[in-house]
């Protein structure tokens, strides 16, 4: 029972540390949600370089002009938003696809998810809207890249996640080291459903910190209750063993 103890204080403390972290991390993205808006180049590094913590710049509004790449645009697949609620509708998750378009600057080309694409029939994809032409000034909301491969080699025209070092190998010249999610109302978002902003309760998704918070007390909870059960049995033995006794003499 002292080990069981030992190990429910081990996961006591991760906890904490877990809980500290929870705290630090969904602090930090709040910040940058709120932050003003700063040119994409003091928010994102170019790819290749070193790239700073993700919580460092994630939801963090960015300006940036150039020009919509619409030759390589593509749809990153197995994306989901929360439907619009109605009178007769309760809402949920509405499937579909990002559409992901480069958008070339004079420093590097910046990937910008420009909205998003329902998909109403699993057999059918859906056209990509083009964007507008010419030079566009926009400001949306910075984002971690992916890591996982995109296997865009194997679909046409689809891509399984934004991983920029893949695309850069692809198309050529610098990217920054992330993509951007166009803010409603932009250029590029025209016939497009807007990506809605992350859920600012506890943006950094998992357990919410109350819970990590209740784990802790749980944790040491048993740990009391490992330490007291013997000490709780020996006196019940005690008891038994006394009450045997007397019944022998009765």
């Amino acid at each position: 029972m002292f080990l069981v103890a030992l190990v429910c204080v081990g996961a006591g403390t991760w906890q904490i540390s877990r809980f500290v972290w929870k705290e630090d991390a969904n602090g930090a993205l709040r910040t940058n949600f709120h932050a003003a808006a700063a040119p994409v180049g003091d928010v994102l590094v170019i790819h290749g370089t070193a790239a700073p913590s993700s919580d460092s710049y994630k939801y963090r509004t960015v300006t940036v002009t150039g020009t919509y790449d619409a030759e390589h645009q593509v749809l990153v697949r197995n994306e989901s938003i929360d439907a619009p609620q109605s009178d007769t509708d309760t809402g949920g998750s509405e499937n579909g696809y990002f559409v992901l378009t480069p958008l070339r600057t004079s420093t590097a080309t910046l990937l910008v998810a420009r909205g998003f694409i329902a998909q109403p029939n699993a057999e059918a994809t859906p056209a990509m809207p083009a964007p507008p032409t010419g030079t566009v000034s926009i400001r949306a909301r910075a984002m971690p890249p992916d890591t996982t491969n995109d296997h865009a080699d194997e679909l046409h025209r689809q891509v399984n996640s934004i991983n920029v070092a893949q695309q850069q190998a692809r198309l050529g010249g610098r990217f920054y080291d992330g993509y951007a999610e166009l803010l409603s109302g932009q250029a590029g978002t025209q016939g497009l459903t807007a990506i809605p902003g992350p859920g600012l309760s506890n943006p950094a998704g998992g357990a919410i910190e109350p819970q990590h918070f209740a784990y802790i007390i749980q944790w040491y909870l048993f740990a009391a209750l490992a330490i007291a059960a013997p000490f709780v049995m020996i006196r019940a033995e005690r008891h038994y063993k006394k009450q045997d006794a007397l019944d022998e003499f009765a």
